[in-house]
């Protein structure tokens, strides 16, 4: 079963109809879903700040992670939740978009850029915590994660302008 014939199948599915077609629940959802994005980004921006050396200097890099992370993940697992709905809702509209494809890769270089600086830099946190220029490694981790969720948002916003039902 190729990925087209899922997307055509879910496209014709009584559950995504009901949600495409209703009043209320698609923007419902997509409510959540834009309130849960600025939450876990917003959290996840204060974060790669810190990385960067632009805001909170006087904080802890280690002080800063266990207090917003928890948050930022919480919001994070809604928008995977409420964008995967939509995505149900709209599954033929999604595979058409470049500008979907484009969002889940960025997703995608996001969670290797977490894994990677969890997996390596942040171990070697106790040695840089608490200085205003964070190592290299550190910096590069926070200005790519910045970027790449700028794109994710530019990109997800795009998907309802430029994609298209076929």
């Amino acid at each position: 079963m190729s990925i087209l014939s899922i997307c055509q199948w879910l496209q014709n599915e009584s559950i995504g109809t009901s949600i495409r077609e209703s009043v209320w629940t698609f923007p419902l959802i997509e409510t959540v879903h834009l309130l849960a994005l600025a939450f876990s980004v917003g959290i996840i921006v204060l974060v790669d700040l810190r990385l960067i050396g632009v805001t909170m200097k006087d904080q802890p890099v280690s002080e800063v992670f266990e207090r917003l992370q928890p948050m930022a993940l919480k919001g994070f697992a809604i928008n995977v939740v409420s964008g995967l709905i939509l995505f149900w809702s709209e599954p033929m509209k999604c595979y058409n978009s470049s500008f979907f494809r484009a969002k889940l890769v960025m997703l995608f270089i996001l969670g290797v850029n977490a894994f990677l600086f969890s997996a390596t830099t942040y171990k070697s946190v106790a040695s840089w915590d608490k200085a205003v220029r964070t190592p290299a490694p550190a910096r590069i981790a926070g200005w790519v994660s910045l970027v790449l969720w700028a794109g994710v948002i530019i990109a997800g916003r795009a998907i309802a302008y430029y994609a298209t039902v076929n």
